[in-house]
């Protein structure tokens, strides 16, 4: 017999002490692939994430908790337009102080006019965990 999945996150959540307050990260990708693999990853490495396909739909989701927005990962490219910065430094100005960003990309060439760090698709998870904790800390013990 199958456990729906909305059981499974029922279970899944109630395993996690219920005082535990864990960094909030937002990633912006348009591709649900990408942000569907990032997101599981960064709960695994004991962060909460929420994804989300632009800014605007970050700022809509996350209401009331968008200002205990952690770090920001995002795409450089979204929906076709080099906006992932602008999206990060949006979503920053709105909070009203600036937040860890790193940037993702499948360009070569675009590391060098990014004034977040920029990691190179497709990449080892690896450095996006070390950045994470470099920048927040670990929340594993």
């Amino acid at each position: 017999m199958t456990t729906p999945m909305s059981a499974m996150a029922v279970e899944h959540a109630s395993v996690a002490p219920v005082s535990a307050v864990r960094p909030l990260i937002v990633v912006i990708e348009d591709d649900y692939r990408s942000s569907m693999a990032l997101t599981m990853l960064i709960d695994d490495w004991g962060y909460s994430c929420v994804a989300a396909r632009s800014s605007r739909e970050a700022v809509k989701t996350l209401g009331h908790r968008l200002s205990n927005v952690s770090a920001i990962i995002t795409d450089v490219e979204i929906d076709g337009q080099m906006r992932g910065i602008r999206d990060a430094l949006a979503i920053a100005a709105t909070i009203g102080h600036s937040v860890p960003t790193i940037i993702t990309t499948g360009h070569s060439d675009f590391a060098a006019a990014s004034p977040f760090p920029v990691i190179r698709k497709p990449f080892d998870p690896d450095i996006l965990h070390q950045w994470l904790i470099h920048k927040l800390g670990s929340t594993l013990s």
